[in-house]
């Protein structure tokens, strides 16, 4: 994952940084409230031999025009907020090339409040997926498990349940191997998804803090995670989420970490984003 759209760091730079360690897909973290122009990124990464295929999607205070995006609030007004400005990320994804959109399930809430958070929930994803086919794009979106106090969203099992029970083409699975790492295990987590898996938000912790560090320099097991992946048949790509500690220290990257895993070809970069 690169960024997209801050004043304060060079796109240039960002691809710059993913074609020495060796990239050959993307996905954009953009700043959204600035809504940076997707048909230039597109070409920047194109001319570099580079294909988008992911972004993330506002969340929190991380907006276009909402307050606050939060796919599980059960708030009226904010939940149509939180809709229409993921719509616009449908959107924006749609023309900058790429195929997933990465959207959280909600934030912090207190466990009594799930089963109706959980209604909102679907009825967020089944819009946001709707419009994308409605749309003629090629958009899925894509749930990504969550730290621990998220009702629902801290549980793969439950994102999945609810996946499987809304049956919608356009609806997929995002695993984030450090919030695994902070709740019942990468490895775990990812059988948990199974086949709806389609895209990874791939960094390392020390199953206490999310903190955004390349593979190896934290406590996942990486071996049990790659035969996790082998065995749910995962073919997507291993996308790295921790560009923030790449741009502190680019040889903190070790790629033979990952040389188990028969995906590490299609290996990126990433930002801190949680």
């Amino acid at each position: 994952m690169i960024t997209y759209g801050y004043p304060e760091i060079d796109l240039a730079d960002e691809l710059a940084l993913a074609a020495r360690i060796g990239v050959e897909v993307l996905e954009l973290l953009p700043e959204w409230s600035r809504f940076p122009d997707p048909a230039l990124v597109r070409r920047e990464a194109a001319d570099r031999g580079l294909v988008i295929h992911s972004a993330h999607g506002c969340w929190g205070g991380r907006t276009i025009r909402a307050l606050r995006v939060d796919l599980g609030t059960t708030d009226p007004e904010a939940h149509r907020q939180s809709v229409d400005d993921l719509r616009r990320c449908v959107d924006w994804l749609a023309e900058a090339g790429g195929t997933c959109l990465v959207v959280h399930p909600g934030g912090l809430s207190d466990p009594a409040d799930q089963p109706d958070r959980r209604a909102a929930l679907a009825r967020g994803l089944l819009e946001l997926a709707e419009h994308a086919r409605a749309a003629g794009s090629s958009v899925r979106i894509c749930v990504e498990n969550m730290p621990p106090g998220v009702h629902p969203g801290s549980r793969m099992a439950d994102l999945a349940e609810l996946l499987r029970e809304l049956e919608h083409p356009r609806l997929a699975l995002a695993l984030d191997t450090g919030h695994g790492n902070l709740t019942f295990g990468t490895a775990e987590e990812t059988l948990a998804a199974g086949s709806l898996l389609a895209t990874t938000h791939v960094h390392d912790n020390n199953g206490r803090q999310d903190a955004h560090e390349p593979p190896g320099r934290g406590t996942i097991d990486w071996p049990a995670w790659g035969r996790a992946l082998d065995e749910i048949g995962y073919d997507g790509p291993i996308i790295l989420e921790c560009i923030r500690a790449l741009r502190r220290d680019e040889s903190g990257y070790q790629p033979e970490v990952l040389r188990g895993i028969a995906r590490i070809g299609k290996d990126e970069p990433g930002e801190a984003v949680t």
